[in-house]
């Protein structure tokens, strides 16, 4: 959780957050941190004996260095809710810079960073920020009103390693561009906090083309450039230089520095030192180049401008690493000679070289030792010195209270931890329980949905057996049907083959078969009587004469009353019964039909 707070507002020309118009105002944007300095030089800082701490990150270093130097700055950048987080506002604050574009984040800490230079020349570097607040930075954080103010909207390349902080800078940066404001670049090298050496690369050239200006060191060129010649002219020109560029500076430590824009180049020499530890010269270069630039519209058309900002920012960067001020610097910002603008440091040199007495002192190396600086230092030093010892005497009453509340919050939280346990391990069962009861409750679900499906099926099939019984059903009883229709048919002809004189009553329309045309496969054989009547009698070779003609008749219709009765009989007694006075083997009904 982000607390939108700084410790106060700054006195003098940025009361408020207001700062002075943006003619000269320069916004500083990036990461402010602890450096943990060796008490003693030359050493690695696994050898150090102790270390004392410092306020460092490259944009607060310059913004610090403006503000002393006279000029209007300000810093927009995050660090933790914690001790060294509200020191470092308090130190922008004492230093008249706007720190009203500070965040507070309550879930991540201040970085630190220990550093030290070996006996050898080289800097090593021990970065803590995993991650630490100024990598948190949020866009919807940014103060807007402040980046549309600056005259020059400074900024580096740390704060583009990782999100959401790379996001918020891209959006700074494009605030500032729309606004008119001067974009100044320090790419400000640290390969330890890169992934790798290609993504560090990559990172820098990804906003290269979008600065006006920029500062870089020979080391920087010669990674950038993939290890081409620092020094070459056109290594620089062709492969580092761009369109939108204003001024490009390259600095070559005490030798001074080189300046490319798109009307002139040149060199301008610098001030010969012997230093102690080089850490934050460049940002006290940085500072001394903004502010001459920040008060002079003109100075990118004017070569002899130009040359006297960078010269004072050369003297800018040895002045304060002088040997002499080694013991008695305790905080990490270069203490600057306060001068606004490099006509005053011009009359001061002037003075300086008209009074003997105000000369720099030669020390037994050789080297000049710059009195008045190193007394302005130690001045300055020991003001903040005071200025420290009362905001801790002034904040003491309140860590002590806020000490005690922290003791009683454990207080409570140690009496309330047994029952808060135990319910929780009651509900923990309860859930358990439940889930349980919802597991068993969807098997038998399960369940019941598959014995469903099994009925299912069962009734389908055995609905599908029986409509198959139906139609064979039907279909024997049509083959019945027409076997009874064919026999009887069979028999008509037979008979009127034997008789054809009385064909027309051997079967009169009223007893013929009721097949498939009358609907039935049974016949009445009431007329049969008359069949008799003229029926050949093989035997006596003709006809049968009738003796007595009703006593003929009644003994024919008794016979056929007989025959009539015998079939009713059978057909009533189901399928398969053999009619009476018919033998198994002759031709008759058998219940599914006349046999042949």
């Amino acid at each position: 959780m982000v607390e939108n707070h700084a410790s106060g507002g700054n006195e003098g020309p940025s009361a408020n957050g207001e700062c002075a118009s943006k003619n000269s105002l320069v916004v500083c944007f990036g990461e402010m941190l602890i450096d943990f300095v060796p008490t003693v030089g030359g050493v690695s800082l696994a050898e150090a004996p102790a270390f004392m701490k410092a306020p460092g990150g490259a944009p607060a270093n310059v913004a610090v260095g403006i503000s002393r130097l006279g000029g209007s700055s300000a810093f927009i950048g995050k660090v933790g809710d914690d001790e060294f987080g509200y020191m470092l506002a308090d130190i922008l604050k004492q230093n008249n810079v706007d720190n009203t574009g500070m965040r507070f984040d309550r879930e991540a800490r201040t970085a630190l960073a220990f550093v030290t230079l070996r006996a050898d020349g080289e800097r090593e570097f021990l970065f803590f920020r995993h991650p630490s607040a100024d990598m948190r930075l949020h866009e919807s954080e940014l103060d807007i009103n402040l980046v549309k103010k600056a005259r020059i909207f400074h900024y580096g390349s740390i704060s583009l390693i990782a999100e959401p902080c790379r996001t918020a800078q891209l959006a700074a940066m494009s605030i500032a561009k729309k606004s008119g404001s001067i974009l100044s670049y320090d790419p400000n090298l640290r390969l330890p906090l890169w992934p790798s050496a290609e993504a560090a690369r990559m990172g820098i050239m990804s906003v290269w083309d979008q600065a006006d200006i920029i500062k870089i060191s020979e080391e920087e060129i010669s990674f950038l450039t993939g290890g081409d010649d620092p020094y070459d002219d056109n290594v620089v020109l062709q492969k580092l230089f761009h369109p939108n560029l204003k001024l490009l500076v390259v600095t070559e430590g005490s030798d001074g520095c080189r300046y490319y824009t798109k009307a002139f180049k040149g060199r301008v020499p610098g001030v010969k030192a012997k230093p102690v530890d080089t850490t934050g010269a460049g940002d006290a270069f940085v500072g001394g180049m903004l502010s001459s630039i920040a008060s002079d519209s003109r100075i990118f058309e004017d070569e002899k401008r130009l040359r006297d900002a960078l010269l004072f920012a050369n003297t800018l960067r040895a002045t304060p690493f002088l040997e002499s001020d080694r013991k008695n610097r305790i905080q990490h910002f270069p203490a600057l000679v306060p001068v606004s603008n490099s006509r005053e440091n011009q009359l001061e040199k002037e003075k300086m070289a008209s009074n003997p007495s105000l000369q720099p002192e030669i020390g037994p190396d050789g080297l000049p030792r710059e009195a008045p600086v190193i007394a302005y230092t130690e001045k300055k030093i020991q003001e903040e010195q005071l200025q420290l010892r009362k905001y801790i005497e002034e904040n003491y009453s309140k860590i002590r209270d806020v000490e005690r509340e922290l003791a009683n919050l454990n207080m409570e939280m140690k009496l309330t931890a047994g029952p808060k346990k135990s319910a929780l391990e009651h509900l923990r069962k309860k859930i358990e329980m439940s889930t349980e009861r919802i597991r068993v409750a969807k098997q038998k679900e399960e369940q019941a949905r598959k014995d469903w499906e099994a009925a299912s099926q069962a009734v389908k099939d055995e609905e599908a057996i029986k409509q198959k019984l139906c139609e064979d059903l039907n279909n024997l009883v049509q083959e019945s049907s027409n076997s009874q229709y064919a026999r009887l048919e069979e028999l008509k002809r037979r008979l009127e083959a034997l008789n054809p004189s009385r064909a027309s009553t051997i079967l009169p329309p009223d007893v013929r078969p009721a097949g498939p045309a009358n609907g039935g496969a049974t016949s009445d054989f009431s007329s049969v009587s008359n069949m008799t009547e003229n029926v050949p009698n093989q035997r006596e070779g003709g006809n049968v004469a009738a003796i007595n003609g009703q006593t003929q008749q009644s003994k024919n219709e008794e016979e056929v009353r007989v025959k009539k009765k015998s079939q009713y009989q059978g057909r009533g007694k189901g399928i398969g019964v053999v009619p009476k006075g018919r033998g198994s083997t002759a031709p008759g009904w058998t219940g599914a039909g006349f046999e042949t």
